[in-house]
């Protein structure tokens, strides 16, 4: 399937335009209930000071950082996306909920939870757009049929 082609006087009809709609809504779902846990957390948010023991480029924007930190005298490890590169051994500040120390962070869960609700409001913003450009290729499409036929 090529998003790219030109799109023909029918196109709305087709799979194409449904198949966008759906990966966007999948996806507010998906980075919603992400920010809705990262609200949840930054409620019971605690910090640590931890180590970095890897950081790699992962993607074209971001760093792939993995570190350890201590709580309550235990060590445990965390993995999570960086905006900015880190070197190995750097003293860092761990974010974790205390309520389940699965769910780590080298950024305040407030501030995640912010970014994912500004991206959700993206996708929805072209959600719209795209729901407003089937509508409207819809309706030129009746007016020029109607005009064809008179």
């Amino acid at each position: 399937m090529d998003f790219f082609a030109p799109r023909s006087k029918n196109d709305w009809k087709s799979g194409r335009s449904l198949s966008v709609a759906l990966v966007l809504l999948f996806s507010v779902f998906l980075v919603a209930s992400q920010a809705a846990r990262e609200n949840d957390a930054a409620s019971m948010q605690r910090t640590s000071s931890g180590k970095i023991t890897n950081c790699e480029r992962s993607g074209r924007s971001g760093y792939s950082c993995d570190y350890v930190f201590p709580v309550d005298g235990e060590q445990y490890t965390g993995h999570c996306r960086s905006d900015s590169y880190r070197l190995y051994g750097q003293t860092v500040i761990v974010y974790y909920d205390s309520q389940d120390l699965t769910m780590t962070a080298l950024e305040d869960f407030s501030e995640k939870a912010r970014k994912d609700w500004n991206f959700v409001y993206i996708l929805l913003l072209l959600l719209a757009a795209l729901v407003a450009f089937v509508l409207y290729s819809k309706a030129t499409d009746r007016k020029d049929s109607k005009q064809r036929t008179t």
